[in-house]
């Protein structure tokens, strides 16, 4: 998962309040100058590693650019997007379209997919300003928080479970009962939901991303993998 959003809206205090870090936060330009990467176990029990990236801004200089984009190779790669907005900002909306034209600038160029939409949450930072989260407006896809005193927290865990659950796909596997590497990998990276223990082979029910799918496929080619 990777945070992006605009300067200040509050990346690194949530990153932060989610990982129990000390990353620096501040409110200046470029607080975050590298990616920061920290693990995160959500109320599912599954971990995941969340990365924390350079903030935005509008009209960044030109020679500039380039390497801002180097630094959001994170995101390409997040299978969770999470967009973090300054909502008591006067300027929030223009904020949150600066934000969404370097994303779909990173399209064109062909650094990010165009789905990227669909595994993005819109976190409304800083509710506190606003008197709650009760009083933040929002549409569908989107959390209100206060990543300073914490409220909404448990709102953001449940949705990043339910997106983590949205974006899986149920697999059967099968492998040798010797193929111990193989049988750890699955564990490690995917969601083991049955498994049945046989005389030669292990039959396995697993939830995993599209990408390690394909990839488990590469590693381990004489296992039978199946919908």
């Amino acid at each position: 998962m990777a945070l992006v959003g605009y300067t200040n809206a509050g990346k690194s205090t949530l990153f932060n309040a989610l990982t129990g870090s000390a990353v620096h936060a501040q409110d200046q330009l470029f607080a975050t100058l590298d990616p920061t990467m920290r693990g995160l176990r959500l109320p599912s029990g599954r971990r995941v590693i969340l990365s924390d990236t350079v903030g935005f801004i509008s009209e960044l200089p030109t020679e500039l650019v380039a390497a801002f984009r180097a630094t959001l190779e994170e995101v390409a790669e997040a299978d969770i997007i999470l967009h973090v907005r300054d909502v008591a900002h006067p300027d929030s909306a223009a904020q949150r379209a600066d934000v969404i034209n370097v994303l779909d600038g990173m399209v064109r160029d062909g650094m990010l997919d165009e789905d990227w939409p669909r595994r993005t949450i819109e976190v409304l930072n800083k509710a506190d300003l606003m008197g709650g989260i009760e009083a933040v407006p929002r549409h569908p896809g989107c959390v209100a928080i206060s990543a300073i005193t914490g409220e909404g927290l448990p709102n953001l865990y449940s949705m990043l479970d339910q997106h983590m659950t949205a974006s899986m796909s149920l697999t059967r596997i099968s492998l040798d009962i010797s193929n111990g590497a193989a049988l750890a990998w699955l564990y490690e990276h995917g969601e083991v939901l049955e498994r049945l223990d046989q005389e030669t082979e292990i039959t396995l029910d697993v939830r995993l991303f599209e990408q390690d799918r394909s990839r488990f496929g590469q590693l381990y080619p004489d296992c039978l993998v199946s919908a």
